[in-house]
């Protein structure tokens, strides 16, 4: 319980501290003005990008699991493995391959063109929405999935025996299971959307596609108004707060227990027109998922032409960040797990709450402003370059934290609901718990979230464009430095050699996973 709470206490006055280092390096009073209506664009956007990217990557998420959780065929793994990489992509990865694909010089315009069709954009609205959905509607499917695929065996067993119509079973059985993981979720993917900074900046096409996160990299970048960058953030992180907020009753989940019966045959996998239904969706799917990975791998080509001293620091530069950065950012995922279950055994509910939905918020810090504002109080006190690499570790470890706790926190809940009062008893506690009782049941989520925790932070383009420099690069500054400068053949294979760590850490994961509960002699 005293980890998870110490964790939380540490980052709010991180938070605090750094937004405040912001507040007192601006020059005076009048740095925090800004334009109401320069404000009102901004959030205007950034709520309409977000909203319009949750509805859709829940809706798709949804009818992707569905189908997928009533078929099996050929490369069904593979495909999930692919749905896997495709959440966990580096952002700048994803933009460069769906410029090959849907750009303007991209397969589907040649392919217009050829026709004597008009060329379309993938600027603005359209291309963050493409992006986001790319990303999220892979998640919130491999979330939903997983929710269903528990369904215990009896439940399946039962309807068969009613003989429950395909209507009855989605109905009574799929719907709830969807609606009770839709709440979190979706208001996950919601801050997600709203916080995200590489997308928005590659494809937003202009100020009047600027995003929060946007205006503050703007604001510290090129104008170096740290007032309107604390004035951003602090609006942003208010918004997220009163959001998560208002959602909080929403996100209460009834207990949790393991299936007690064998899985069997869902009874509506037979219905024909359902057969139609799920093959049209997974085509989809298909249609957008595979060609940006196809781009991906095609590029894989060009990555021994960038082997070089400059690549060698880049990779180096972010293995140092995203290591330490996944592992500090699962140990803080399950200390807060371990804290929320020991506060709701000692009756502690409302407590217990809110070190639930405390993750939620850490993602609707501005990473940006936060790392401006260490920077600036190092910069008071001594060498601000001696806290870059740190900072960098500290700030992707943050952002990475939710989606690590939405993966660690329910089998560690589910352990505390089965064997927390047996462990109780025994006095048993600590590193004796975590390896008898937690980890035989967490160890494959702890897998996928180290993961995706280290995918997310390979992929980081926001802290760097900051503290960036010759001797500080990483993969995706690389990336983002080849792409401005039109060296496509360069670009190309820097995007492979990040998506090929992306693949290699998610292949690791789920070996160690199989490890975890392979039977020992």
């Amino acid at each position: 319980m005293i980890p998870g709470l110490a964790i939380l206490g540490i980052l709010a006055l991180l938070v605090a501290a750094s937004l405040g280092g912001l507040i007192l390096a601006a020059p005076g009073a009048g740095a925090l003005h800004a334009d109401l209506a320069y404000l009102a664009a901004i959030a205007g956007f950034t709520v309409l990008q977000a909203g319009l990217s949750t509805l859709l990557s829940l809706l798709a998420g949804a009818l992707l699991a569905l189908a997928l959780a009533r078929r099996r065929f050929p490369l069904r793994g593979a495909f999930l493995s692919l749905l896997g990489v495709a959440t966990a992509l580096p952002a700048i990865v994803l933009v460069f391959a769906l410029t090959a694909v849907f750009g303007r010089a991209g397969l589907v315009n040649d392919g217009l063109a050829a026709l004597g069709l008009p060329r379309v954009s993938i600027y603005g609205l359209t291309g963050i929405l493409l992006a986001h959905v790319f990303f999220n509607a892979a998640f919130a499917a491999r979330v939903y999935l997983a929710a269903v695929e528990a369904v215990p065996g009896e439940h399946w067993r039962l309807a068969a025996m009613l003989g429950m119509p395909a209507g009855a079973v989605l109905r009574l059985i799929d719907l709830p299971i969807l609606r009770r993981e839709t709440p979190a979720l979706g208001l996950l993917v919601f801050i997600a959307c709203a916080t995200s900074f590489a997308i928005p900046l590659a494809l937003g096409g202009g100020p009047g596609s600027a995003t929060f996160e946007v205006a503050i990299y703007e604001a510290l970048r090129f104008d170096v108004d740290f007032g309107r960058a604390a004035l951003l953030a602090v609006l942003q992180i208010g918004a997220m707060a009163l959001i998560v907020a208002a959602a909080a009753p929403l996100l209460v989940r009834p207990p949790e227990t393991g299936a007690a019966g064998r899985p069997i045959e869902r009874p509506d996998r037979g219905v024909p027109a359902l057969r139609l239904v799920d093959g049209l969706i997974l085509l989809a799917a298909a249609g957008l998922i595979l060609p940006p990975l196809a781009a991906i791998a095609w590029s894989g080509r060009a990555v021994l032409g960038t082997a070089g001293a400059q690549t060698a620091l880049a990779l180096a530069t972010s293995l140092a960040v995203a290591l330490p950065a996944a592992l500090l950012a699962l140990a803080a995922a399950m200390a807060l797990a371990r804290a929320r279950a020991a506060l709701a055994e000692a009756g502690a509910r409302r407590l217990a709450a809110l070190v639930t939905v405390a993750p939620l918020l850490i993602i609707a810090v501005p990473p940006l402003a936060f790392a401006a504002g260490l920077y600036l109080i190092a910069r008071g006190v001594g060498d601000p370059a001696a806290i870059a690499l740190p900072t960098m570790v500290l700030v992707n470890a943050m952002m990475a934290l939710p989606f690590v706790h939405r993966l660690v926190e329910p089998p560690l809940a589910l352990a505390a609901e089965r064997y927390g009062r047996l462990a109780a008893s025994l006095g048993m506690g600590g590193l004796a718990r975590l390896r008898l009782i937690e980890w035989p049941l967490a160890a494959t989520s702890a897998g996928a979230a180290f993961a995706y925790a280290a995918a997310l932070s390979l992929g980081d383009l926001g802290v760097v464009t900051l503290f960036g420099s010759d001797a500080l690069v990483t993969l995706p500054a690389l990336l983002y430095e080849k792409l401005g400068a039109y060296r496509i053949a360069d670009a190309e294979g820097v995007a492979a050699l990040l998506a090929c760590l992306v693949l290699v850490l998610f292949l690791l994961a789920d070996w160690l996973g199989r490890r975890a509960h392979a039977p020992r002699p």
